[in-house]
C-alpha cells in the first residue's frame, strides 16, 4: 500500500475552514500527514470543487491564491482524469453502488485510489468507507 493519502474535498475544506465543525481535528490530522513526510494525491475534479467553494465563500483572490499555492506544493500531487478512467469509475463504482448515490468525483477518486493502491483518504465523506477505504481523520 502507498504511504500517500488521497485528499478529498470534505477533509481539505475542513482543514482550511474554521467554519467547519471538525476544523481543528482535520487541521491537526492534515498537519500530521505533512509532518510525517506523507504526501497527498487528489484529482483535478477535487481541485475544481475546492476552487468553487473558496470562490463562493472567500472570493476570487483567495481562490486564485489557493490554486497558485497548490501548483507550487510538491506535497500535493494532482491526477488528471481521462476518459478511460471515467469509464472505469462508472463501471466499477457507480453502476454496482447505485443505491449509495456516489458522485462522479467520488467514483473517480475511488478509482484513482484503487489503481494507485492508496488505501486511505483524508475525507469526512462516509462514501470512502462504504467503498472500502479507511479515512483520516477517522469518522463514524
Amino acid at each position: 500500500m502507498s504511504r500517500r493519502i488521497f485528499l478529498d474535498t470534505s477533509g481539505w475544506l475542513a482543514a482550511i475552514s474554521e467554519r467547519e465543525s471538525l476544523h481543528q481535528e482535520a487541521l491537526d490530522a492534515y498537519r500530521g500527514v505533512l509532518t510525517a513526510g506523507r504526501g497527498f494525491v487528489t484529482t483535478n475534479l477535487v481541485v475544481a470543487e475546492m476552487y468553487v467553494l473558496l470562490l463562493r465563500h472567500r472570493g476570487s483572490t483567495t481562490a486564485i491564491q489557493f490554486m497558485d499555492a497548490l501548483e507550487q506544493d510538491p506535497a500535493h500531487e494532482v491526477r488528471y482524469v481521462t476518459r478511460e478512467l471515467e469509464r472505469q469509475a462508472i463501471n466499477r463504482w457507480l453502476r454496482p453502488y447505485g443505491d449509495h448515490r456516489f458522485s462522479l468525483t467520488d467514483a473517480m477518486s475511488f478509482e484513482i485510489m484503487r489503481v494507485e493502491r492508496i488505501g486511505e483518504a483524508f475525507a469526512l465523506d462516509r462514501n470512502f468507507r462504504i467503498a472500502g477505504f479507511s479515512t483520516l481523520p477517522a469518522i463514524q
